[in-house]
């Protein structure tokens, strides 16, 4: 028998995502779009093997659904999704009972990986060093890096994110990833769309990869301490091709 699962947020176009993207991996799902439709769609969790369910919702928080769930069944295997917030926010849901943590965007197969680890009743990572994997990119030949600062330049539109880089015991250096206004309109382009899913979280997420794979690539920090994302080259397409793989599903699906 399929495992059941139930996913709830209030953006009807993510839930729909989500939704192929867990049908297509052979899981049975049921939706809701709101916390308080998806607490009567659970009732008292015999239906259901996993809850997915979005953090920033009205009327019921992420938080709040996550609670009555565990109040109704404390066994219940529940996994917070948000695209705002920081660390404290995802460190909170884990510390509420949450199995595990997502933070938008992220791409179909670490969605499909969370939800059949947490079915298996596997431990990704201890709580702590889950929700720190999302924030954090580690042991990039030896470098750990997060995000440490976020500058939207009013004028021109340019977003500079600031990041921490550390090696072993050495004293942090800071680097700029920066996203032209201009280079934003080529993404939107690209993906032939008004605006990127997700919202800014989009554009941090993909400067985010540009770091990790600057450090990847090159082992260093580079010497101007800045990154500028100016051009959509394979690297950054084959990443926006990734994150879009699923936004543009259930358009083709309307179409067909």
């Amino acid at each position: 028998m399929n495992s059941r699962i139930l996913v709830i947020d209030d953006d009807a176009t993510i839930l729909k995502m989500m939704e192929l993207v867990l049908k297509s991996a052979g899981f049975s799902v049921s939706t809701s779009t709101s916390g308080r439709h998806g607490l009567d769609t659970y009732g008292r969790g015999s239906d259901f093997d996993l809850v997915i369910t979005d953090y920033r919702m009205p009327e019921l928080s992420g938080l709040e659904v996550l609670e009555e769930i565990l109040e109704r069944r404390s066994d219940a295997k529940v996994i917070v999704v948000s695209g705002f917030g920081g660390i404290d926010t995802a460190l909170e849901a884990i510390n509420r009972g949450a199995i595990d943590f997502l933070r938008k965007p992220y791409a179909p197969t670490d969605l499909r990986e969370a939800v059949e680890s947490a079915i298996k009743g596997e431990e990704r990572l201890s709580p702590v060093a889950t929700v720190c994997k999302e924030f954090s990119q580690q042991d990039i030949n030896g470098f750990n890096f997060e995000l440490s600062e976020e500058l939207v330049d009013e004028h021109t539109g340019n977003l500079t994110y600031i990041f921490e880089i550390q090696r072993g015991q050495d004293s942090p250096r800071y680097v700029k990833v920066i996203l032209p206004a201009y280079a934003q309109e080529l993404i939107k382009a690209f993906i032939d769309a008004d605006e990127v899913p997700f919202g800014a979280r989009f554009y941090q997420a993909l400067c985010e990869q540009k770091m990790a794979q600057y450090l990847r690539e090159n082992g260093s920090i580079p010497s101007s301490a800045s990154i500028l994302i100016d051009d959509l080259e394979k690297f950054e397409q084959d990443w926006i091709n990734s994150m879009m793989t699923v936004s543009l599903a259930p358009l083709s699906a309307d179409s067909a």
